[in-house]
C-alpha cells in the first residue's frame, strides 16, 4: 500500500509539498514556535584550535588541545579540495539558498519507503551540517530537523559560498583526532592543505561520511579507496576536473601515514611550558585558542642532555652491582612474555646505542631471546660481561623486563647489516622480525635532573627533570629542594671578597666548636678523616673543599651576610644564617643554583631564567612577548674573583676529571651527608649547566657516591657533547676579564708571591692594589705546609722540592685515601671528602 502511494504522487506534487513546507517552516520559525539559535555569531565564531609550541628554531615540538585542529583561511583552502568535498556532500551547493529541495523530497521518499525518519538519509545540504555541527545535536526528532533548516536559510542569507566552505571545512571530523582539513591533511599526508593532489584531497572528502571506520584508511584501506574513486568520479561528472587528472588520480596508491607531532624529546621542559600556560591564562586559552608558544629549548641540547642523563645513570647504577629485573608474569602484568606489551614501545624512536626495555622470551646459559614491540634482540653472555655472571640463567629468566642497549651501529645477528652509521643520533628503519644482537644494562633506582642555561639571556636551553617523564612526571629541577653540599660554599667565599679577602688570604683550617640552639658548644664541623690542613689560603680550601674552612669563613664574615648574597644570586629557598649553612645544610632548587652560577659567568649580572620567548594568537598577532632580564647584583671584578678560584676547582680540586675537556671551564661538586645527594654545577663563558643525582626518598645514592663520582661524569657527558657543537674559536672561548682586576703569581699554599723555589705556584686574580708584597722564601713560609706543629695540619702529600704538584688521580692512585671526588657532607656528622692535602 504504502510503495502504490509513493507511486502515484508525481514528482511536481512533490516539489510543490515541499515548497509549500518550506514556507510555513519560514513562518513558524518567525513565530518564534522553535527557538532556533542565532546565527549573527558565526561572524565572529571561530573553532577550538591547537596549540603549537615551538623550540628555539622554529621546530615544531608539541601541541595542545581538545580536538586536534588548525584553523585554515579561505585562501589556504585549495580549490581541489573544496569541490571535492562539494562533489560528494552536496552536488548542488553553488544552486541552492541552504535547503534543497530535491534533497528533501528524495529524503521524504526514501523515509516513506523504509518506515524511518531519516531513512534514506542524503537531505542535508552543506549549510545544514554545518548548522548541526555547530548549534544543534545529532537527536533524529523533527524538531531538529526543522531548526536545521531553518539555520541553513539564514546563514546562506548572511554568508558567502566560500565562507560557508570555509567554515564547513575547519569544522568536520576526518578521525584520528583530526578536526579540520588543515589537521587532516597534515596527519595523513605530513603537507598542508594547499599542497594536497587531487587523489589526496578526494579521500579526505570522502572521509567525512564515516571516518572511523567505512572509510577510515588504515582500518579500512579498500574501502577507503573506493570511497576515493568515488569523489573523483562525482568531480569528472561534475567538470570540476579533467579526464587526465581523474586518470592518474585514480591510479594512485593511498599513501597515508599518521604523521603526528610528538616530541621524541623534551617531556619535562614541554610539561613545565604547559603548566606556566595553564596558571597564566588558563585551560581554555591552552586547549582551544591555537596559541602559537615560541620556547628557549635547543633541541640539540635537549637530546644531549636527555642522553647524558640517561647513559650516565644507567652506567652508574651498573656501577654498583647488578640487580634483577622485574618480571612481568609474576606479577600479573602478562600471562605470557609474549603477550606482554610496554608503553614506551609506542614511543619508541630506534638509534644507535639506544636504551630500550626488552621482555625476555627464552633463556639459556650462553644465550637469551628478547622481544620489544615487534623487534627481536639476541643476547649473548659476552653482552653481559660487566654482571661477572657465568651464565645468562642466573641473570634471567622469561618474562623478566631487562633493560639492553642497542648496538652501535645497528647490526642484525647473522651481520648481513654492515657498515658505520653516520655520526650522531639517527632515526633507523628496522623490519619487523629483525634480530638485534644487544648488550645487557640496568634501569636505574636512581634518579637525576639537569638544567642548561645560557649565561647572558637567561634562556632554559635544555632540562631534564628525571630518567623518564612516563615513570615519574615530577621535575626535579624545578620542583625539588634539596641539599647542596659544598656546592653552596662559593657564597660564602663571594661574600668575604666583597668584604676586602682575597683568594690568597688565609685561614685556619682546625677543629673548632660552635654553640648550637641551646647556647652549648656541640657542633664541630669535620673534614674528611678528620685530618685538617692548617694555614690554608681561601683559594686551596674551596678548591678542595674544606669544610671547617668554609664554615669558619662564614663566621668571619656574618651567616646573615651570606644569605643576603645568595638571595640576590637567584637563591629563592629559604634560608638561615646556621654555620652549617656553609656547607649547604638547606634546601635549595637546582634551576636557582644554574641561575646563580650563570650569574658567576657573567660577572654580577645574575638572569631571570624563562623558556618561552613568545606567545601569538592564532592569527600571528604577539599576545606576550619575553625580554631577557639580568639584575646587577655584585661588582664584576670581585665576582670575577669566585669565577677564577672555581676554574681552579677543575684545574686542580675535586672537579679535575673535567680538565680533559679541553675548555674554559669552572665549576663546583658538592655531595651531602650519608652520600643522599650528588652535584655538580658548572659553566663556561656561554652556558651554565647544573646536574644533580639522588634519590626520590632520601637515601645514601651508594657507597662514596660524591658529586664528583656520580654528578660530574654526567655533566661531561653533556658538556663535551655541547663543545662539539662549537668551531674552535668556540671552544678557545675565555671568560673576560674585567677593569680592576690583576694578576700575580703566588705560592699556592701560603698565598704569598711566588719566586723560584716556591712548592706550587698559580697565577691568582687580585683587585689592583691587593696583591701580595711578601714572597714565599721569607722565613715561617716553609713550616706552614711542611714542618707544623699540629698533626692534623700534616698535608696529605708533600712535593719534593721542585717537584711539581701531581694532579688528584694521580694522588688517588698513590693513596688509595685519597680521591678527588671525595665530597663535603652538610652537617656535624659529616666529613670533607676531596683530595685533601692535592
Amino acid at each position: 500500500m504504502r510503495e502504490r502511494l509513493v507511486t502515484l504522487v508525481t514528482p511536481a506534487v512533490w516539489a510543490a509539498a515541499v515548497a509549500c513546507l518550506v514556507g510555513a517552516l519560514a513562518g513558524w520559525g518567525t513565530a518564534q514556535f522553535l527557538h532556533v539559535p542565532q546565527v549573527d555569531q558565526l561572524a565572529s565564531f571561530r573553532p577550538a584550535a591547537t596549540t603549537r609550541v615551538l623550540a628555539a628554531d622554529g621546530e615544531l615540538v608539541a601541541s595542545f588541545a581538545l580536538e586536534r585542529r588548525i584553523e585554515a583561511r579561505p585562501d589556504q583552502i585549495p580549490d581541489t579540495l573544496k569541490l571535492a568535498i562539494v562533489a560528494i556532500e552536496d552536488a548542488d551547493f553553488f544552486e541552492h539558498g541552504g535547503v534543497d529541495p530535491k534533497a528533501v523530497l528524495r529524503a521524504v521518499v526514501a523515509s516513506v519507503r523504509t518506515g524511518k525518519l531519516g531513512g534514506g538519509g542524503g537531505a542535508s545540504t552543506l549549510t545544514q551540517q554545518l548548522a548541526r555541527n555547530l548549534f544543534l545535536t545529532r537527536e533524529r526528532k523533527i524538531t531538529r530537523k526543522l531548526k536545521e533548516m531553518l539555520l541553513a536559510i539564514d546563514i546562506e542569507k548572511r554568508f558567502s559560498k566560500d565562507q560557508i566552505l570555509t567554515m564547513y571545512a575547519n569544522q568536520i571530523f576526518l578521525g584520528h583526532g583530526a578536526y579540520g582539513v588543515e589537521a587532516a591533511s597534515r596527519l595523513y599526508f605530513g603537507v598542508t592543505a594547499s599542497e594536497l593532489r587531487p587523489a589526496q584531497a578526494a579521500l579526505l572528502a570522502g572521509m567525512i561520511q564515516n571516518p572511523n571506520r567505512l572509510n577510515n584508511p588504515f582500518l579500512n584501506p579498500d574501502g577507503a579507496t573506493r570511497r576515493r574513486d568515488k569523489v573523483l568520479r562525482s568531480m569528472l561528472d561534475l567538470g570540476f576536473i579533467e579526464r587526465d587528472a581523474y586518470d592518474q588520480a585514480v591510479a594512485e596508491p593511498l599513501g597515508v601515514a599518521l604523521h603526528r607531532q610528538r616530541a621524541d624529546t623534551g617531556a619535562y621542559f614541554l610539561e613545565m611550558v604547559r603548566q606556566k600556560i595553564v596558571a597564566e591564562l588558563g585551560d581554555d586559552a591552552l586547549y582551544t585558542s591555537g596559541l602559537e608558544i615560541r620556547t628557549t629549548m635547543r633541541p640539540d641540547l635537549q637530546e644531549m642532555a636527555e642522553q647524558a642523563v640517561r647513559d650516565g645513570l644507567v652506567a652508574l647504577d651498573m656501577s654498583m652491582g647488578y640487580r634483577k629485573p622485574r618480571n612481568v608474569v609474576s606479577e600479573g602484568l602478562a600471562e605470557t612474555p609474549e603477550a606482554y606489551t610496554d608503553d614506551s614501545w609506542y614511543r619508541l624512536t630506534l638509534r644507535p646505542g639506544q636504551l630500550v626495555r626488552a621482555v625476555v622470551m627464552t633463556v639459556d646459559r650462553e644465550s637469551a631471546t628478547l622481544r620489544f614491540g615487534e623487534h627481536m634482540a639476541h643476547l649473548g653472555l659476552e653482552g653481559a660481561e660487566w654482571t661477572k655472571a657465568r651464565s645468562l640463567t642466573r641473570l634471567l629468566e622469561p618474562g623478566d623486563l631487562a633493560m639492553v642497549r642497542l648496538p652501535d651501529p645497528l647490526v642484525e645477528v647473522d651481520g648481513s647489516r654492515e657498515g658505520a652509521l653516520p655520526e650522531g643520533p639517527q632515526k633507523v628503519e628496522i623490519q619487523a622480525g629483525q634480530v638485534l644482537e644487544v648488550e645487557l644494562a640496568q634501569e636505574p633506582e636512581i634518579e637525576s635532573a639537569l638544567v642548561a642555561m645560557d649565561n647572558r639571556t637567561g634562556a632554559i636551553l635544555a632540562l631534564v627533570g628525571g630518567f623518564d617523564f612516563h615513570r615519574s612526571e615530577f621535575n626535579r629541577a624545578v620542583q625539588s629542594k634539596l641539599q647542596c653540599g659544598s656546592a653552596f660554599k662559593p657564597f660564602v667565599f663571594l661574600t668575604a671578597f666583597q668584604q676586602g679577602y682575597t683568594p690568597a688570604d688565609t685561614v685556619f683550617d682546625a677543629p673548632f666548636l660552635l654553640p648550637d640552639g641551646t647556647g652549648e658548644l656541640t657542633y664541630c664541623p669535620k673534614n674528611y678523616y678528620g685530618r685538617y690542613h692548617g694555614i690554608s689560603t681561601l683559594r686551596r680550601a674551596l678548591e678542595l673543599s674544606f669544610n671547617a674552612s668554609a664554615v669558619k669563613l662564614q663566621q668571619l664574615v656574618g651567616g646573615d651576610a651570606v644569605v643576603e648574597t645568595a638571595k640576590r644570586f637567584g637563591i629563592s629557598t629559604e634560608l638561615r644564617p646556621y654555620p652549617s649553612l656553609a656547607l649547604g645544610s638547606l634546601e635549595v632548587r637546582l634551576i636557582d643554583l644554574v641561575r646563580a652560577y650563570a650569574g658567576f659567568a657573567n660577572l654580577g649580572e645574575v638572569p631571570e631564567p624563562h623558556a618561552i620567548t613568545q606567545i601569538l594568537d592564532r592569527d600571528g598577532r604577539v599576545k606576550e612577548r619575553f625580554f631577557p632580564r639580568v639584575e646587577r647584583v655584585a661588582p664584576a671584578p670581585v665576582t670575577y674573583l669566585v669565577l677564577h678560584v672555581l676554574r681552579g676547582v677543575i684545574e686542580r680540586g675535586t672537579g679535575a676529571a673535567a680538565r680533559s675537556l679541553g675548555a674554559n671551564l669552572a665549576g663546583k661538586t658538592g655531595t651531602t651527608d650519608d652520600y643522599t645527594d650528588a652535584w655538580f654545577v658548572g659553566c663556561s663563558p656561554e652556558i651554565t649547566v647544573g646536574v644533580w643525582v639522588g634519590r626520590n626518598l632520601k637515601a645514601p645514592i651508594g657507597k662514596r657516591m660524591t658529586g664528583a663520582r656520580a654528578a660530574l661524569p654526567i655533566w661531561m657527558r653533556f658538556m663535551e657533547a655541547y663543545l662539539d657543537t662549537l668551531d674552535e674559536d668556540g671552544r678557545r672561548e675565555d671568560f673576560p676579564v674585567p677593569p680592576g682586576v690583576v694578576f700575580t703569581a703566588v705560592d699556592w699554599y701560603s698565598g704569598k708571591r711566588a719566586v723560584p723555589g716556591c712548592s706550587r705556584t698559580v697565577l691568582e686574580a687580585f683587585l689592583d692594589g691587593t696583591e701580595p708584597a711578601e714572597s714565599c722564601e721569607e722565613p715561617g713560609t716553609k713550616e706552614l705546609y711542611d714542618e707544623t706543629p699540629w698533626p692534623f695540619q700534616q698535608p696529605y702529600y708533600v712535593p719534593r722540592p721542585g717537584e711539581p704538584m701531581p694532579d688528584a688521580e694521580a694522588l688517588a692512585v698513590a693513596d688509595d685515601r685519597l680521591s678527588p671526588d671525595r665530597e663535603d657532607g652538610t652537617d656535624s656528622s659529616a666529613e670533607d671528602k676531596p683530595a685533601d692535602g692535592e
